[in-house]
């Protein structure tokens, strides 16, 4: 695939990363636009935000298992190792979030640690008990994704990923039609369904690729040994667990600003937009990863980070600095007239966020290339500290609510990010004599 790499090899390649991402970037709106019109919205609203949040942490060791599995599943017997490293990191956190979710450090955490209001706890509860098979689908299914990515099969996640959303779609619409639960839970239930759904369906769609790359050790092939991976994976899996920290202290600051619960309510529909207008750019760096072999590839692969880079600006700029922002978060989502002028604000804030991942995921991929995942975690590290600044001091002296305040803040760590990412791959750059 490198050796005669084009931008139209580029594009066939992340065109169906892409819009998988895409795909899910449609299941938070999908499950706003659920609980904003069952009742009590802006109750169910914020409790299934502060759900999400803890449960992305939780889930937060085994993101990287995309990058991990694209990288290294190079022979039959490091994919034998990559699926015991899966089976061990699934079941675990998977046992450890029921722990989690039936025990009092739950309702500690949000109300203790993050101030979250207290009618939101239980019904959070709820809903992260329903999540329980979150973790452990998510940790097979990019398992076997980036089995996929590795051996040129993309088209294949696209179709996970809809079978995916088909399922989480179906849920919420069977609550929204019965009006049996809470917003929060059908939500939490629904994506338990759909994300149980998307693992059965790369189970099934990765078997041919196995069989067809990964059946046999050949003499020479890649051995993967314990210490290998370790040293691999774990920057990877503290870069997640540092960058899903954001979430509780986003949450921590809506939690303490001006409005509350209003920004509680609001944040997860703008998350929402924005990880949607930014989907494009988290698929940069997979296939980064994939593609990325010498410094001829690295120029073709940095001019389609560009372009996609100023393309995504142009998409986000017409979305959120126009009416159509307002199309969007009082028709799709059905928020409340004050809701959805907060909802804008915040959203146009964060006009340059999807530029910004899209340099983030170019320059991960690049360190990823030359084994620098250290870097990543450091980078992740900056991210959070300008984060938690921004956030904890914007809300004690800025006028305006909590909301408008993270949307600053992300759009600042994103950019110190950028700033050290960009630094370190030139490093790495120069020493592999590539600039």
């Amino acid at each position: 695939m490198t050796k005669s790499l084009t931008q139209r090899h580029v594009l066939r390649l992340w065109l169906p990363l892409a819009a998988m991402w895409l795909l899910m970037s449609l299941e938070q709106p999908t499950l706003s636009a659920v609980i904003a019109r069952l009742p009590e919205p802006t109750l169910n609203l914020a409790a299934y935000g502060l759900t999400f949040s803890i449960a992305l942490i939780v889930e937060s060791p085994v993101i990287m298992f995309l990058t991990l599995a694209t990288a290294l599943a190079r022979s039959q017997q490091a994919y034998g190792m990559l699926m015991r490293f899966t089976h061990l990191m699934a079941w675990g956190l998977t046992a450890f979030h029921l722990l989690l979710g039936l025990s009092p450090l739950y309702a500690w955490i949000l109300g203790e640690l993050v101030g979250a209001p207290a009618e939101v706890i239980e019904p959070s509860r709820i809903a992260f008990l329903l999540m329980t098979p979150w973790t452990g689908a998510i940790a097979y299914r990019r398992m076997w994704q980036g089995v996929m990515i590795r051996y040129g099969r993309t088209q294949f996640l696209f179709l996970t990923t809809a079978i995916r959303l088909l399922a989480t779609g179906a849920v919420a619409m069977a609550g929204l039609a019965s009006g049996a639960l809470p917003g929060a839970s059908v939500a939490g239930l629904a994506i338990s369904v759909g994300v149980i759904a998307d693992a059965a369906a790369a189970g099934v769609l990765v078997r041919p690729v196995v069989h067809q790359h990964l059946s046999s050790q050949q003499p020479g092939d890649f051995i993967l040994q314990w210490p290998y991976l370790l040293r691999f994976y774990i920057p990877l899996a503290m870069t997640s667990l540092i960058n899903l920290a954001a979430q509780p202290i986003v949450s921590l600051g809506l939690s303490r600003g001006p409005l509350p619960l209003e920004s509680l309510a609001v944040w997860p529909v703008v998350s929402g937009l924005t990880f949607l207008l930014r989907s494009g750019g988290v698929a940069l760096q997979e296939v980064a990863v994939a593609l990325l072999a010498d410094r001829e590839s690295y120029q073709i692969l940095r001019r389609f980070a560009r372009s996609l880079a100023l393309a995504l600006t142009g998409v986000a700029a017409l979305v959120t600095l126009t009416p159509l922002a307002n199309l969007w978060f009082t028709g799709v989502t059905d928020l409340p007239t004050d809701l959805a002028g907060m909802a804008r604000t915040a959203a146009a804030i964060l006009v340059l966020v999807p530029a910004l991942t899209v340099l983030t995921s170019w320059q991960r991929g690049v360190l990823v290339h030359f084994s620098r995942t250290g870097a990543i975690t450091v980078a992740t590290a900056i991210n959070i500290t300008v984060l938690l600044a921004v956030v904890l001091g914007g809300v004690r002296v800025l006028p305006w609510p909590g909301v408008a305040t993270a949307a600053l803040a992300l759009s600042a760590s994103l950019i110190a990010e950028v700033v050290y990412l960009t630094s370190r791959a030139r490093g790495a750059r120069r020493a592999a004599a590539w600039t």
